[in-house]
């Protein structure tokens, strides 16, 4: 095996037994899907696709899916488009590989309950442990990080194409790299992957290219912002803004740390109407304590410092916004 930094190598030592087994029942099976979750992020395009990029290079006699939302801004550009996949495609026996999703409820196609057997790679807090076959590493800053440092071990071709992706995934992840969940693992393992060819010019380019409504979104943010007395930072965004903006739902709410570093803000959230759901989904974040036990509580979860939540109506907004301040209080 090539030499690795020293880092890099403890970490390919302790997956080595989890590589085994899951590349075992790749290898069992010639048709694999990988899903990840609703509403997709960079980690989960970038695991999603460096994931069957790789297996796509590896085993090209097999018919490997990826399935999933699709983003109305980086799906066909820097991602691929996922693949509208028949239900009769699932009728004979396959294998679902789940990235980045830490509990069955949000998986973007419920169609993974039909495979044979079920592979859960994740790095979120393991409050669902699910599949035949259930890695996570909470120690890692995105999925793309495990996933490189599992393709590294299993020590076949890793493309360009396949390493751009995951690169993708750690930076959006990590938040360029300024995360406190950003290790020397995370470091090494990028390197490994500029060292494969990547252009890191052109990903920076898609992931953070902006449009004008970017700038309409962080104006209705600066103007429209609430801080409570207790530090918890937040903007809604409803129905009737996003039509009267012309800004779709998903757009403000990835500016939601414009509030990060700012004197004085503990946690800060975005809270966007889905009208068509009946829902307002929550991007909750923090500065320091521990947010993801209150997401879960609201019909969500994730990182310690980084979470999501739903709330089902206005009254929820407001003993949500009441809970964060009170929970805020030095």
């Amino acid at each position: 095996m090539k030499k690795y930094s020293k880092n890099l190598m403890c970490r390919i030592k302790e997956y080595k037994p989890f590589v085994h087994k899951i590349f075992k029942e790749i290898e069992k099976y010639d048709r694999i899907a990988i899903f990840a979750h609703r509403t997709p992020d960079f980690d989960a395009f970038g695991s999603e696709f460096g994931l069957s990029s790789y297996l796509k290079d590896n085993y090209p006699n097999k018919e490997i899916i990826t399935l999933g939302e699709n983003h109305y801004l980086y799906s066909g550009d820097l991602y691929p488009l996922t693949d509208d996949t028949p239900d009769t495609w699932f009728s004979k026996p396959f294998l679902a590989i789940i990235v980045d999703t830490g509990n069955l409820a949000r998986v973007s196609d419920s169609r993974y309950q039909k495979a044979e057997t079920i592979i859960k790679i994740d790095h979120h807090p393991n409050v669902e442990p699910f599949g035949n076959i259930c890695f996570v590493d909470t120690k890692a800053v995105a999925v793309s990080e495990i996933l490189t440092v599992m393709l590294l071990a299993h020590g076949k071709y890793l493309s360009v194409e396949s390493a751009s992706y995951l690169f993708s995934g750690i930076v959006g992840d990590s938040g360029r790299f300024k995360y406190a969940s950003t290790t020397a693992t995370t470091f090494a393992a990028t390197e490994e992957l500029i060292n494969h060819g990547i252009d890191i010019n052109a990903i920076y380019n898609k992931l953070y290219a902006q449009e004008v409504e970017d700038l309409k979104a962080v104006g209705y943010i600066l103007s429209n912002f609430t801080i409570t007395k207790n530090g918890f930072a937040y903007f809604i965004f409803d129905d009737a803004t996003q039509k009267a903006l012309n800004i779709p739902a998903e757009r403000p709410k990835e500016n939601v740390n414009v509030f990060s570093g700012v004197r004085g803000v503990k946690a800060w959230a975005a809270i966007t109407e889905y009208k068509d759901k009946g829902e307002w989904r929550v991007s909750l974040r923090s500065a320091s304590k521990p947010i993801n036990d209150i997401a879960a509580k609201w019909r969500g979860g994730g990182h310690v410092q980084a979470s999501g939540a739903t709330l089902l109506s206005k009254e929820e907004i407001t003993s949500f916004i009441n809970e964060l301040d009170a929970y805020l209080v030095d």
